[in-house]
This record gives structure tokens, C-alpha cells and sequence, in this order.
């Protein structure tokens, strides 16, 4: 079997345990009334639904540009450029059900279109993961401390929150050690390609990294704008259910949440399905209504898919590429460039 067969595969598997998903949402919290849903969002303003799309926009859209000043320590790029990867990579993960297919649909796109060199993208990546992971490890521990939260949730959002940080502290620094590119050369010389002097490369990148400190203070305070339009995307959605989250709370459940997601093995394009059931008994726990906070997990995921999708578009088209085609790439590419991104 193929990658890219498989890969269908475990997209059509995944969508199908995403149904399943919904199915218990609607039949077990709705009760069977199915149009529950649409009188709970009935209760809600158009402002807020106005407000949740801008707030979502403004999330990716600081989640690019915090890339774009990582990037700058290297060179100048057009900030539209790393603007349409970035919106296109990011709706990679609802068709390729492989963790890390954002970073790995980043990483082809900008090595395809010539703006970074092999080990400039990767050091890019991974500090853009180091440095997300580290905001929403100080926002998850403000928040929990804001609202006074029982040992339980410090576990169960804290020490994720603690956990993706030191993953991605090691992560890293792995690709400078010398003997970690004997062993991916080794691995890779099978498949024709080398990694000779990868480590010394990349060492490179890491020092012209850390020599910019006021473009890393930038790129900190850019991500810590990401979480706040998570945490206010939250709050409108909220408001479109009906109901109220306080800011630590929105922070909590639509945004700290990411990473009790992230590591969870990828089961489902886009976490379908599972981020809904997690999410909703998260919201439960805080004290929102189940069967809003089942609404709540539904409208976000229709921001998600339905309001980015346009975006995706766009982007796929200016990147000079047809929808088929880059679906296609993103397929053929997935499991090669996610090795090639670890080593």
C-alpha cells in the first residue's frame, strides 16, 4: 500500500470516528432534539458571531506572523508570503491525520518556493514551536492561578502545558548534535539523500537566532497575541451559545487545551470528533451547561473548517497552486518531510 493510499485511509477512518462523535453529541446530550443546536445559538447576538470570526483570523494570523519574525533573523521575506503558507499549512491537518502536518506542509512550502534554505526552515519551525508552547505555558499557569482552580486541572491542563514546552526545548537542540545526523544519514543514505553537515548547519541557524534577542521579544509577544484571540474567540463563542466565559476560563478551554490535543496521537483530520469530546467536558467541568458547552464545541469547530476554508483557498491560489494538486502534494509529502523535519 502507498503513502498516499494510506493516508486516504486514515482520513477516511478518521472521519468516520469524527461522525461517531457527533452522533453521541446529538443523540446522547441533545437527547435526540436535534434542533437543540440551532435553538441554544438562537440565544446568542450576531455581534458575537461577528467578533469569534475576527478574533479566529487574528489567531493564525499572529500564529504567521510570529513565524515571519522568527524568520527575519535569517532574511528578509515577504510577510504575505509566510501569511499564505501559513494559511494554507494550517488547513492541511483537517486532510492529513498525521501529527505535525502543519509544520511539515510549512516546511515543503517554504522550501519549494525558495525562501529558506533545508536548515533555516527547520530551525524556524522548531523555535516557532518553542516559543508558542512557552506563552501558552505562562497563560495556562496565570489562568489557573486566576481562577483558583483544584489540583485536578493543574494536572490535566498544566502539566501538558509543561510537558509540550520541554518536548519542544528538546526538540530543538536535537538536530545540532553530531550524532544524531550520523544516524538519520545512515537512515536516509537508503533513500539517496544526505545530511552531511546538517548538525553544523543548524548550529548556525540556532547562534543567528539567539544573536537577534529583540526579534525573539517580538516573536513572544506576537505569539502572546495569539492566545489572546484564542481566549477572545472563546468568549464570542460563548456568547453565541448563550452563555459566559471570564477571560482565564476562555484561555483554558480554547486555547491551553490545544495541548492536551497535540499530544494525543493523531487519530482524526483535525482532531474531529475528539477535540469536541474533550473540549465539552472541559467546559462542563468549569461549570457551563453540557449541553451548551456541546454547542460551544460545534460552533468552533465550524469557525475552524468553514471560516478558514475560504482562506485556505486563497492561499493555495496565490501559493500558485490548484486545491487537487496541493491536497495531493500534501498527501505524497507528508511522511517524508515529517522525517526529514525531526532529523
Amino acid at each position: 500500500m502507498s503513502k498516499v493510499e494510506y493516508s486516504k485511509r486514515l482520513t477516511v477512518m478518521g472521519i468516520i470516528i469524527g461522525i461517531i462523535a457527533y452522533a453521541v453529541i446529538f443523540l446522547y446530550i441533545y437527547k435526540g432534539h436535534f434542533l437543540k443546536f440551532f435553538y441554544i445559538i438562537s440565544r446568542g447576538d450576531i455581534e458575537d458571531a461577528v467578533v469569534a470570526y475576527v478574533a479566529r483570523v487574528a489567531a493564525i494570523t499572529c500564529h504567521a506572523l510570529t513565524w515571519w519574525i522568527i524568520i527575519r533573523t535569517f532574511r528578509k521575506v515577504n510577510p504575505l508570503k509566510i501569511l499564505e503558507i501559513t494559511f494554507a499549512a494550517i488547513f492541511v491537518e483537517f486532510i492529513v491525520p498525521v501529527g505535525g502536518a502543519t509544520e511539515v506542509a510549512k516546511l515543503f512550502l517554504v522550501l519549494k518556493l525558495g525562501s529558506l534554505n533545508r536548515e533555516e526552515g527547520i530551525a524556524s519551525i522548531l523555535m516557532h514551536r518553542l516559543v508558542v508552547s512557552l506563552t501558552i505555558f505562562v497563560t495556562t499557569l496565570i489562568s489557573l492561578i486566576l481562577i483558583s482552580a483544584p489540583p485536578i486541572l493543574f494536572i490535566i491542563l498544566g502539566l501538558p502545558a509543561l510537558a509540550l514546552l520541554l518536548i519542544n526545548m528538546g526538540v530543538y537542540v536535537l538536530p545540532k548534535s553530531k550524532r544524531v545526523e550520523h544516524l538519520a544519514d545512515r537512515f536516509f543514505s537508503r533513500f539517496g539523500i544526505s545530511v552531511t553537515g546538517f548538525a553544523e548547519n543548524y548550529k548556525l541557524c540556532m547562534a543567528k537566532i539567539k544573536k537577534y534577542k529583540k526579534l525573539l521579544i517580538l516573536a513572544t509577544l506576537m505569539a502572546f497575541g495569539e492566545r489572546l484571540s484564542n481566549a477572545v474567540f472563546g468568549m464570542a463563542v460563548a456568547g453565541i451559545a448563550g452563555t459566559h466565559l471570564s477571560m482565564p476560563q476562555a484561555f483554558l478551554t480554547f486555547d491551553s487545551l490545544y495541548t492536551v490535543i497535540w499530544l494525543l496521537p493523531a487519530i482524526t483530520p483535525g482532531g474531529i470528533g475528539i477535540f469536541e469530546f474533550i473540549q465539552m467536558l472541559l467546559l462542563s467541568y468549569i461549570g457551563v451547561g453540557v449541553q451548551e458547552a456541546a454547542t460551544m464545541s460545534i460552533v468552533s469547530r465550524i469557525y475552524y473548517v468553514v471560516g478558514e476554508y475560504p482562506l485556505f483557498i486563497a492561499s493555495v491560489a496565490a501559493l500558485g497552486y490548484s486545491v487537487k494538486s496541493f491536497i495531493r502534494q500534501a498527501f505524497s509529502n507528508s511522511n517524508q518531510r515529517k522525517h526529514r523535519a525531526k532529523t
